[in-house]
């Protein structure tokens, strides 16, 4: 039997790690990465952290991810990537607050709505101020399910760190 000293003392391990996993949003969310999507729409209906992590999911045949700095974003150029991705499931974590900006590299496919913005909220600073979404009629669009996969990363390391204290406990 596990006494009440065991039970506060694994509470107190765990409590706190909670505060420490950011949210997983996959871009696009079931659309994943390609052309002909309104990425501006789908960031501007998210709110970034600094800890969250971006997930792009898309056929490494076809696509890739470049990040870019604003110029190139707006010009659509990815000659002069910061950096070039090409796994067709790659992740990115949030690490300070700010713009970034993403595109693929493939010819059109930037010109196409391939490409994304991300606005990084850290802490005490406030979002700039971006474009209203056009509304949307069609309500499977609307809906966002990227924090469902935070939830099931989340409670997946929760139950190992309750395992792994419990183990050590008996």
């Amino acid at each position: 039997m596990v006494s009440p000293k065991h039970v506060m003392l694994m509470f107190t391990i765990i409590a706190p790690s909670a505060i420490c996993f950011g949210a997983v949003y996959r871009v696009g969310d079931a659309s994943g990465w390609h052309p002909m999507f309104n990425y501006t729409k789908w960031a501007s209906s998210n709110k970034f952290h600094v800890g969250d992590t971006i997930r792009f999911e898309y056929n490494a045949i076809f696509h890739n991810v470049k990040e870019v700095t604003e110029p190139n974003y707006r010009a659509c150029n990815g000659t002069k990537a910061i950096a070039t991705y090409f796994s067709g499931n790659d992740s990115f974590t949030l690490d300070h607050p700010g713009h970034r900006y993403f595109l693929c590299g493939f010819p059109y496919h930037c010109r196409y709505g391939q490409k994304v913005e991300i606005y990084v909220v850290g802490e005490g600073t406030s979002p700039s101020p971006s474009p209203s979404p056009v509304a949307d009629k069609n309500p499977a669009n609307s809906a966002s399910s990227s924090h469902h996969i935070f939830s099931v990363q989340f409670v997946t390391k929760y139950l190992a760190m309750v395992i792994l204290v419990l183990f050590y406990l008996f």
